[in-house]
């Protein structure tokens, strides 16, 4: 399972990961998976997971929107994908954009709004990516 963490270039990313393993250890969610990181937009990236946390770097410009009309509409071309996002001010404007968007979005149920909504799927995903790897099924 390919994980990766795009996020603003403001704070630590690595302790930023640290805290969203931890937040999903509270759900049982064990991520023994090697986060790859990117402080650049990076859906061309091949992915399974991505958190999404682009927090206050959006103040003055229009980024955040941006961003989260990006991830919306790819996230309709990749219904297998998960798309969390990890802070309030991105679970916000994620939100704004959900609500602008509704007519021409389809469904958004891979896009989690929050870690917290996330977690049970995620945890489910987890299990069967264990499973495919020790019956060899990769």
């Amino acid at each position: 399972m390919i994980i990766y963490y795009w996020y603003d270039l403001m704070g630590d990313p690595d302790e930023e990961i640290d805290a969203i393993k931890k937040q999903l250890s509270h759900f049982d969610v064990d991520l023994k998976f090697k986060f790859r990181k990117s402080g650049v937009p990076m859906l061309d990236k091949k992915f399974d997971v991505l958190f999404f946390d682009w927090g206050g770097m959006s103040i003055g410009n229009s980024l955040m929107e941006s961003f989260c009309r990006e991830i919306l509409f790819h996230a309709q071309e990749h219904p297998s994908k998960i798309y969390i996002m990890t802070s309030s001010f991105t679970e916000q404007a994620m939100k704004d954009m959900m609500i602008q968007y509704r007519n021409e979005l389809k469904d958004t149920s891979n896009v989690f709004l929050n870690i917290k909504s996330a977690a049970p799927y995620l945890k489910e995903l987890i299990e069967v990516e264990f499973d495919k790897l020790r019956s060899g099924k990769t």
